[in-house]
Protein backbone atom coordinates (compact mmCIF):
# COMPACT_ATOMS: atom_id res chain seq x y z
CA UNK A 1 0.00 0.00 0.00
CA UNK A 2 2.91 2.02 0.61
CA UNK A 3 4.28 1.65 -3.06
CA UNK A 4 0.28 2.67 -4.27
CA UNK A 5 -0.49 5.41 -2.36
CA UNK A 6 -2.41 8.34 -3.83
CA UNK A 7 -0.03 11.08 -4.45
CA UNK A 8 1.07 13.82 -6.92
CA UNK A 9 4.05 15.51 -8.84
CA UNK A 10 4.47 18.97 -8.50
CA UNK A 11 6.55 21.50 -10.44
CA UNK A 12 7.49 25.16 -9.21
CA UNK A 13 7.95 27.70 -12.01
CA UNK A 14 11.68 28.72 -12.69
CA UNK A 15 12.70 25.16 -13.17
CA UNK A 16 13.22 24.68 -9.46
CA UNK A 17 12.96 21.38 -8.90
CA UNK A 18 10.08 18.77 -8.68
CA UNK A 19 8.63 17.43 -5.33
CA UNK A 20 6.21 14.64 -4.54
CA UNK A 21 3.55 14.78 -2.12
CA UNK A 22 1.26 13.05 -0.81
CA UNK A 23 -2.96 12.85 -0.05
CA UNK A 24 -2.31 14.39 2.87
CA UNK A 25 0.29 17.22 1.35
CA UNK A 26 3.26 15.57 2.99
CA UNK A 27 6.41 15.25 1.22
CA UNK A 28 7.12 11.36 -0.23
CA UNK A 29 9.86 9.52 -1.00
CA UNK A 30 9.86 8.08 -4.98
CA UNK A 31 8.72 4.68 -5.06
CA UNK A 32 10.55 2.05 -6.52
CA UNK A 33 9.85 0.99 -10.44
CA UNK A 34 8.04 -2.10 -10.96
CA UNK A 35 10.60 -3.50 -13.34
CA UNK A 36 12.45 -6.72 -13.78
CA UNK A 37 15.03 -6.06 -11.28
CA UNK A 38 12.46 -4.79 -8.75
CA UNK A 39 12.00 -6.79 -4.98
CA UNK A 40 9.61 -9.33 -4.91
CA UNK A 41 7.88 -7.77 -1.86
CA UNK A 42 6.69 -4.71 -3.99
CA UNK A 43 4.15 -7.00 -6.12
CA UNK A 44 1.47 -7.27 -5.28
CA UNK A 45 0.22 -10.26 -2.42
CA UNK A 46 -3.28 -12.20 -3.20
CA UNK A 47 -5.71 -13.02 -0.67
CA UNK A 48 -4.91 -16.59 -1.27
CA UNK A 49 -1.30 -16.36 -0.58
CA UNK A 50 -2.09 -13.88 2.57
CA UNK A 51 -4.18 -16.27 4.04
CA UNK A 52 -1.67 -19.41 3.45
CA UNK A 53 1.05 -17.21 5.07
CA UNK A 54 -1.07 -16.24 8.26
CA UNK A 55 -2.22 -19.79 8.47
CA UNK A 56 1.41 -20.61 9.20
CA UNK A 57 2.16 -18.42 11.08
CA UNK A 58 -0.89 -18.50 13.65
CA UNK A 59 -0.34 -22.55 13.20
CA UNK A 60 3.37 -22.23 14.77
CA UNK A 61 2.51 -20.14 17.53
CA UNK A 62 -0.40 -21.89 18.06
CA UNK A 63 -3.57 -19.17 17.50
CA UNK A 64 -6.16 -18.02 15.89
CA UNK A 65 -7.87 -15.24 14.36
CA UNK A 66 -12.06 -14.16 14.21
CA UNK A 67 -13.18 -11.34 12.01
CA UNK A 68 -15.89 -10.29 13.09
CA UNK A 69 -18.45 -8.35 10.39
CA UNK A 70 -21.69 -6.14 11.94
CA UNK A 71 -23.38 -3.86 10.95
CA UNK A 72 -23.87 -4.47 7.03
CA UNK A 73 -27.08 -2.86 6.99
CA UNK A 74 -25.50 1.03 7.40
CA UNK A 75 -23.58 0.28 4.24
CA UNK A 76 -25.56 -0.49 0.93
CA UNK A 77 -29.14 0.82 0.62
CA UNK A 78 -31.75 -1.45 2.42
CA UNK A 79 -33.40 -3.93 0.22
CA UNK A 80 -31.76 -3.25 -3.07
CA UNK A 81 -29.70 -5.05 -6.00
CA UNK A 82 -26.71 -3.38 -4.87
CA UNK A 83 -26.98 -4.57 -1.05
CA UNK A 84 -28.25 -8.47 -2.36
CA UNK A 85 -24.79 -8.25 -4.57
CA UNK A 86 -22.58 -7.04 -1.79
CA UNK A 87 -23.92 -9.64 0.88
CA UNK A 88 -24.08 -12.91 -1.85
CA UNK A 89 -20.32 -11.55 -2.43
CA UNK A 90 -19.47 -11.39 1.16
CA UNK A 91 -21.29 -14.92 2.25
CA UNK A 92 -19.79 -16.52 -0.47
CA UNK A 93 -16.45 -15.12 0.27
CA UNK A 94 -16.50 -16.55 3.85
CA UNK A 95 -15.92 -20.36 2.01
CA UNK A 96 -12.70 -19.44 1.52
CA UNK A 97 -11.60 -19.06 5.20
CA UNK A 98 -12.93 -22.26 6.68
CA UNK A 99 -10.06 -23.59 8.67
CA UNK A 100 -9.43 -23.80 12.20
CA UNK A 101 -7.04 -21.04 12.36
CA UNK A 102 -8.84 -18.05 10.95
CA UNK A 103 -12.95 -17.82 11.19
CA UNK A 104 -15.39 -15.39 9.92
CA UNK A 105 -18.22 -14.34 11.85
CA UNK A 106 -20.76 -12.42 10.57
CA UNK A 107 -24.08 -10.51 11.78
CA UNK A 108 -27.04 -10.75 9.64
CA UNK A 109 -30.25 -9.59 10.27
CA UNK A 110 -32.89 -12.04 9.58
CA UNK A 111 -34.59 -10.14 6.88
CA UNK A 112 -30.92 -9.03 5.04
CA UNK A 113 -30.89 -13.05 4.96
CA UNK A 114 -33.96 -13.24 3.18
CA UNK A 115 -32.93 -10.79 0.67
CA UNK A 116 -29.78 -12.66 0.36
CA UNK A 117 -31.46 -15.48 -1.16
CA UNK A 118 -34.57 -14.21 -2.75
CA UNK A 119 -33.46 -14.66 -6.18
CA UNK A 120 -34.91 -16.61 -9.39
CA UNK A 121 -31.08 -17.85 -8.85
CA UNK A 122 -31.21 -18.90 -5.99
CA UNK A 123 -28.08 -19.24 -3.74
CA UNK A 124 -25.48 -22.00 -4.45
CA UNK A 125 -24.20 -23.85 -1.92
CA UNK A 126 -26.20 -22.02 0.91
CA UNK A 127 -25.95 -24.90 3.08
CA UNK A 128 -21.79 -24.28 3.06
CA UNK A 129 -22.46 -21.08 3.96
CA UNK A 130 -24.98 -21.47 6.67
CA UNK A 131 -23.76 -24.78 8.03
CA UNK A 132 -22.05 -22.89 11.24
CA UNK A 133 -25.29 -20.17 11.62
CA UNK A 134 -26.37 -19.75 15.26
CA UNK A 135 -30.00 -19.12 15.90
CA UNK A 136 -31.54 -15.76 15.25
CA UNK A 137 -30.95 -13.24 18.08
CA UNK A 138 -34.16 -12.62 20.19
CA UNK A 139 -34.41 -10.49 23.49
CA UNK A 140 -37.24 -11.80 25.60
CA UNK A 141 -39.09 -9.51 27.69
CA UNK A 142 -36.92 -10.97 31.23
CA UNK A 143 -33.91 -9.89 28.98
CA UNK A 144 -34.68 -6.41 28.24
CA UNK A 145 -36.04 -6.44 31.98
CA UNK A 146 -32.53 -7.54 32.97
CA UNK A 147 -30.78 -5.14 30.66
CA UNK A 148 -32.62 -2.33 31.64
CA UNK A 149 -32.23 -2.93 35.64
CA UNK A 150 -28.23 -3.72 35.04
CA UNK A 151 -27.73 0.03 33.29
CA UNK A 152 -30.16 1.77 35.68
CA UNK A 153 -28.38 0.04 39.13
CA UNK A 154 -24.70 0.57 37.30
CA UNK A 155 -25.23 3.82 38.96
CA UNK A 156 -23.82 3.61 42.81
CA UNK A 157 -25.94 6.37 44.32
CA UNK A 158 -28.94 4.94 42.67
CA UNK A 159 -27.78 1.69 43.83
CA UNK A 160 -27.20 3.01 47.31
CA UNK A 161 -30.58 4.71 47.52
CA UNK A 162 -33.20 2.05 46.89
CA UNK A 163 -30.48 -0.85 48.64
CA UNK A 164 -29.81 -2.61 45.85
CA UNK A 165 -27.47 -5.21 46.03
CA UNK A 166 -25.65 -6.21 42.37
CA UNK A 167 -24.45 -9.85 42.98
CA UNK A 168 -27.92 -10.83 43.47
CA UNK A 169 -29.10 -8.68 40.63
CA UNK A 170 -27.27 -10.34 38.44
CA UNK A 171 -28.06 -13.89 40.02
CA UNK A 172 -31.88 -13.79 40.40
CA UNK A 173 -34.67 -12.61 38.14
CA UNK A 174 -37.50 -12.45 40.80
CA UNK A 175 -35.39 -10.05 42.55
CA UNK A 176 -34.52 -8.04 39.39
CA UNK A 177 -38.44 -7.65 38.80
CA UNK A 178 -38.19 -6.29 42.05
CA UNK A 179 -35.82 -3.97 41.67
CA UNK A 180 -37.61 -2.76 38.05
CA UNK A 181 -40.72 -2.05 40.76
CA UNK A 182 -38.63 0.32 42.30
CA UNK A 183 -37.80 2.43 39.11
CA UNK A 184 -41.51 2.07 37.16
CA UNK A 185 -45.13 1.82 38.13
CA UNK A 186 -46.42 -1.88 37.64
CA UNK A 187 -48.68 -0.72 34.23
CA UNK A 188 -48.13 2.72 32.38
CA UNK A 189 -52.21 2.99 32.38
CA UNK A 190 -54.64 2.63 35.23
CA UNK A 191 -56.90 -1.02 34.35
CA UNK A 192 -56.69 -4.55 35.84
CA UNK A 193 -56.45 -5.47 32.32
CA UNK A 194 -53.80 -3.58 31.63
CA UNK A 195 -49.94 -5.15 30.61
CA UNK A 196 -46.95 -4.96 33.10
CA UNK A 197 -45.06 -2.12 32.27
CA UNK A 198 -42.25 -4.01 30.25
CA UNK A 199 -44.56 -5.99 28.02
CA UNK A 200 -45.91 -2.12 27.59
CA UNK A 201 -42.42 -1.40 26.61
CA UNK A 202 -41.50 -4.15 24.79
CA UNK A 203 -44.88 -4.27 22.92
CA UNK A 204 -44.45 -0.84 21.37
CA UNK A 205 -40.88 -1.31 20.97
CA UNK A 206 -41.53 -4.09 18.73
CA UNK A 207 -41.67 -4.08 14.44
CA UNK A 208 -44.02 -5.63 12.03
CA UNK A 209 -41.61 -8.77 12.53
CA UNK A 210 -41.83 -9.06 16.26
CA UNK A 211 -37.90 -7.86 17.06
CA UNK A 212 -37.62 -5.94 19.89
CA UNK A 213 -34.09 -4.19 19.90
CA UNK A 214 -32.32 -3.21 23.22
CA UNK A 215 -31.24 -0.04 21.04
CA UNK A 216 -35.10 0.94 20.53
CA UNK A 217 -36.06 0.17 24.29
CA UNK A 218 -32.84 2.40 25.84
CA UNK A 219 -33.47 4.89 23.25
CA UNK A 220 -37.56 5.09 24.71
CA UNK A 221 -36.06 5.19 28.60
CA UNK A 222 -33.38 7.81 27.60
CA UNK A 223 -36.44 10.09 26.58
CA UNK A 224 -38.37 8.86 29.34
CA UNK A 225 -36.15 9.36 32.07
CA UNK A 226 -35.14 13.48 30.69
CA UNK A 227 -38.45 14.27 30.31
CA UNK A 228 -38.96 13.22 33.92
CA UNK A 229 -36.13 15.06 34.68
CA UNK A 230 -37.76 18.41 33.33
CA UNK A 231 -41.15 17.35 35.66
CA UNK A 232 -39.12 16.98 38.73
CA UNK A 233 -37.50 20.88 37.75
CA UNK A 234 -40.69 22.24 37.07
CA UNK A 235 -42.09 21.26 40.55
CA UNK A 236 -38.90 20.58 43.30
CA UNK A 237 -40.98 20.71 46.17
CA UNK A 238 -43.42 18.04 44.94
CA UNK A 239 -43.19 14.35 45.27
CA UNK A 240 -43.44 10.78 42.67
CA UNK A 241 -43.55 6.86 43.60
CA UNK A 242 -42.05 6.13 41.32
CA UNK A 243 -38.19 7.29 39.52
CA UNK A 244 -39.82 7.14 36.44
CA UNK A 245 -43.60 7.69 36.19
CA UNK A 246 -46.47 7.06 33.19
CA UNK A 247 -46.27 10.40 31.57
CA UNK A 248 -42.53 10.65 31.14
CA UNK A 249 -42.59 6.65 29.79
CA UNK A 250 -45.34 7.84 27.18
CA UNK A 251 -43.76 10.85 26.10
CA UNK A 252 -40.65 8.50 25.80
CA UNK A 253 -42.21 5.96 22.86
CA UNK A 254 -43.77 9.43 21.51
CA UNK A 255 -40.11 10.63 20.78
CA UNK A 256 -38.90 7.24 19.89
CA UNK A 257 -42.18 6.71 17.21
CA UNK A 258 -40.88 9.92 15.71
CA UNK A 259 -36.81 9.04 15.53
CA UNK A 260 -37.52 5.89 14.08
CA UNK A 261 -39.75 7.27 11.33
CA UNK A 262 -36.79 9.82 10.54
CA UNK A 263 -34.10 7.85 11.30
CA UNK A 264 -35.21 4.26 9.84
CA UNK A 265 -38.21 4.64 7.55
CA UNK A 266 -36.88 7.90 5.80
CA UNK A 267 -33.02 7.36 6.16
CA UNK A 268 -32.22 4.37 5.12
CA UNK A 269 -35.41 3.30 2.69
CA UNK A 270 -35.80 6.47 0.50
CA UNK A 271 -36.15 4.49 -2.26
CA UNK A 272 -39.72 2.98 -0.48
CA UNK A 273 -40.16 5.95 1.52
CA UNK A 274 -42.66 7.24 -1.28
CA UNK A 275 -44.75 4.33 -0.91
CA UNK A 276 -44.51 4.41 3.04
CA UNK A 277 -45.77 8.17 2.95
CA UNK A 278 -49.04 7.50 1.75
CA UNK A 279 -49.88 5.96 4.76
CA UNK A 280 -49.14 9.00 7.05
CA UNK A 281 -52.28 10.17 8.69
CA UNK A 282 -54.24 6.98 7.91
CA UNK A 283 -55.47 3.81 9.50
CA UNK A 284 -53.12 1.21 11.34
CA UNK A 285 -54.78 -1.69 9.09
CA UNK A 286 -55.67 -2.32 5.90
CA UNK A 287 -56.64 -5.20 3.13
CA UNK A 288 -55.66 -6.47 0.30
CA UNK A 289 -58.48 -3.89 -1.31
CA UNK A 290 -57.18 -0.72 0.50
CA UNK A 291 -53.67 -1.49 -0.35
CA UNK A 292 -54.25 -1.49 -3.99
CA UNK A 293 -56.08 1.47 -3.70
CA UNK A 294 -53.33 3.05 -2.09
CA UNK A 295 -51.01 1.77 -3.69
CA UNK A 296 -51.80 1.18 -6.76
CA UNK A 297 -51.23 -2.34 -8.81
CA UNK A 298 -47.94 -3.20 -7.51
CA UNK A 299 -49.21 -3.44 -4.00
CA UNK A 300 -48.19 -6.93 -3.65
CA UNK A 301 -44.28 -6.41 -4.28
CA UNK A 302 -44.35 -3.09 -2.52
CA UNK A 303 -46.35 -4.90 0.68
CA UNK A 304 -43.88 -7.57 0.64
CA UNK A 305 -40.80 -5.25 0.99
CA UNK A 306 -42.78 -3.18 3.65
CA UNK A 307 -43.35 -6.41 5.64
CA UNK A 308 -39.69 -7.44 4.98
CA UNK A 309 -38.45 -4.37 6.85
CA UNK A 310 -41.20 -4.41 10.07
CA UNK A 311 -43.27 -1.55 8.39
CA UNK A 312 -46.11 -4.47 8.15
CA UNK A 313 -47.53 -6.91 10.24
CA UNK A 314 -49.37 -9.61 9.00
CA UNK A 315 -52.11 -11.62 10.00
CA UNK A 316 -55.88 -12.54 9.68
CA UNK A 317 -59.22 -10.52 10.12
CA UNK A 318 -62.32 -12.20 9.77
CA UNK A 319 -60.94 -14.88 7.40
CA UNK A 320 -59.34 -11.72 5.41
CA UNK A 321 -55.62 -11.40 5.13
CA UNK A 322 -55.28 -7.99 6.51
CA UNK A 323 -51.61 -5.78 7.39
CA UNK A 324 -51.34 -3.90 10.65
CA UNK A 325 -48.75 -0.98 11.51
CA UNK A 326 -47.52 -2.14 14.88
CA UNK A 327 -47.16 0.51 17.36
CA UNK A 328 -43.46 1.49 16.88
CA UNK A 329 -44.63 3.57 14.07
CA UNK A 330 -48.21 4.90 14.57
CA UNK A 331 -47.46 7.94 16.57
CA UNK A 332 -44.73 8.68 14.15
CA UNK A 333 -46.97 8.66 11.40
CA UNK A 334 -50.21 10.09 12.84
CA UNK A 335 -52.02 7.10 12.11
CA UNK A 336 -55.17 6.40 13.86
CA UNK A 337 -56.73 2.80 15.22
CA UNK A 338 -58.78 0.98 12.74
CA UNK A 339 -59.30 -0.84 9.77
CA UNK A 340 -58.69 1.69 6.37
Amino acid sequence: MKTWRPKLTFRPPHDAGEFELDLFGAATQTAPQLTGTAPEDSLPQYVNDIKQRLEAVLEKTGLSLWLMVDRLDEIFPRRSDVERAALRGILRSTRFFSSKEIRVKIFLRDDMLEQVVRDTDGFTALSHVTARQADTLRWTDDQILAMVVKRFFANGALSSYFHINPSTLDANAVYRKEAFGKLFPPTVFRGKKQSPTIRWICNRCADGRGVVTPRDVLDLLLRARQRQHDLYSADPDGSSEFLIGPAAIQYGFEELSKRKRETYLEAEFPHFWKDIKKFQGGKTVHNEASLESLLGSDWKEIAENLLAIGFFASGKQSGEDVFTIPFLYRHGMNLTQGQA
